[in-house]
């Protein structure tokens, strides 16, 4: 199944920004910042899931040790490439690196495109350091509906895992491996395509940390105990 996950991500690696919207990307980077506020710990990170680097910059930024990880190693090459910083190919579902071995870690929309989203969060909750920081976002399940009826009309291109969690299912899973969740927030109050959607969605976004369980993306912040 790894493989087969791989080989699927690097096939369409090439192509990979065409199934990315940057006005989507711009809005999670908001909601990403928001969620780490100043308070981002030194020492060293790891991107899971970092794609063509649309969000490495984030963490590359604030002075931490990046390592970007991805699926496909190709893509992980590329991205490291860019921003001069290690990368290695990284299951999300089965992270090589050893326990407690990150200050941070950063996923954004990865780990529903994984077999397991729950083991995926335990995988990054694993290699934290005690005090380190998890962000993670990812799709509410709540439109997962709308998602079933674009594949089933042949909107949606992207034909990888679909495995959505509710946000409170995802938190709940962290505080089991014991995180503490700090904040929680989202974007997108109803579908950026619909037309003159990015005029309104940006100013209700704002209210991310009050309307996240409604929310198409949520996402979370959580420190390891």
């Amino acid at each position: 199944m790894t493989r087969a996950s791989e080989l699927y991500f690097e096939e369409i690696g090439e192509n990979f920004d065409q199934y990315m919207s940057g006005y989507d990307v711009a809005r999670r980077a908001v909601l990403i910042d928001g969620l780490i506020g100043h308070d981002y710990p030194r020492g060293n990170a790891l991107e899971v899931g970092c794609g063509t680097g649309a969000l490495t910059k984030l963490l590359t930024r604030s002075g931490l040790s990046v390592t970007v990880g991805d699926i496909s190693a190709k893509l992980a090459l590329a991205t490291g490439e860019k921003f001069g910083v290690r990368h290695q190919a990284v299951d999300a579902c089965a992270i090589t690196f050893p326990d407690q071995t990150f200050d941070v870690v950063m996923s954004s929309e990865v780990i529903e495109h994984t077999p397991d989203p729950r083991k995926a969060l335990r995988e990054m909750a694993r290699v934290l350091k005690p005090g380190g920081i998890l962000v993670v976002t990812s799709p509410n399940k709540l439109w997962f509906p709308i998602l079933w009826l674009s594949m089933k009309l042949g909107v949606r291109k992207f034909y990888g895992n679909e495995n959505w969690l509710w946000p409170a299912v995802a938190a709940n899973e962290l505080r089991v491996q014991g995180m503490v969740v700090e904040k929680m927030s989202g974007c997108h109050s109803f579908p950026w395509q619909i037309p003159f959607a990015k005029m309104l969605l940006p100013a209700l976004d704002k209210l991310g940390p009050l309307l996240w369980p409604l929310m198409i993306n949520y996402g979370i912040r959580a420190r390891k105990a």
